[in-house]
């Protein structure tokens, strides 16, 4: 098996994937515990009774890894989410919903997640979804209805978006020639509020930083009308 195919193979053996679970299971744990910048190699052996060695077996580095323990924190997200979707609304008032929940959560834990949407490995987020919901994790989807669940292993906030976007023009609250640039932009002023986010530390107002990107973001839907 090759590097680079070392995590997404889907062909993982039963002790391969036990052996995974029991890595991401003690990353997940220290993640909660002391933040994702302190984690380390030799932290998340020994919480899993491994020696550091082994873990390179399974995942590419100490980033990788990372972003499978964070995963965990998607959870929160999507039930917030679930209560608050409704069918009946418009889909610029989903877009709004949906930005309004995942930063509720993503301005509160930003390293955690710049790390899963903009950090080293972001480029597999979709496939790492799937494998960790599909392969490792599969009873953790039971409670969630189908949109839910295809929320949760949607992989990239492109791909999230696109579908609520498309469904905007669809409804005539944006222009189709204005969409992808819409799209873009939003994304690109998400990265930016979110790295900002993780730089911040002593006297950092989660709901003030969120109140100044909705302003950016009702600009930019604004513009795109």
């Amino acid at each position: 098996m090759t590097q680079e195919n070392k995590i997404l193979d889907s062909t993982l053996t039963v002790r391969r994937k036990r052996i995974m679970t029991y890595f991401i299971e003690a990353t997940e744990k220290l993640i909660r515990l002391d933040g994702i910048d302190g984690l380390s190699i030799r932290k998340i052996a020994n919480e899993a009774g491994y020696n550091s060695a082994t873990i390179y077996n399974y995942f590419h580095d100490l980033e990788e890894l990372a972003l499978f323990g964070s995963v965990c924190c998607l959870r929160e997200y999507v039930s917030m989410l679930d209560r608050e979707l409704k069918e009946d609304m418009r889909a610029i008032d989903q877009y709004r919903t949906i930005y309004r929940c995942f930063n509720h959560y993503a301005f509160r834990s930003p390293d955690i997640y710049h790390n899963m949407f903009f950090g080293k490995y972001s480029n597999k987020l979709g496939a790492v979804l799937h494998l960790y919901y599909c392969e490792l994790f599969p009873g953790e989807l039971d409670h969630f209805s189908g949109r839910m669940r295809d929320m949760l292993v949607s992989g990239s906030m492109w791909e999230r978006d696109r579908i609520t976007i498309d469904k905007m023009v669809q409804e005539g609250d944006l222009r189709g020639d204005k969409a992808d640039a819409t799209l873009s932009l939003i994304i690109a002023l998400h990265q930016n509020f979110i790295y900002e986010a993780s730089l911040c530390r002593d006297g950092f107002d989660p709901e003030e930083h969120q109140e100044k990107f909705n302003q950016l973001f009702e600009y930019l839907l604004d513009a795109g009308r």
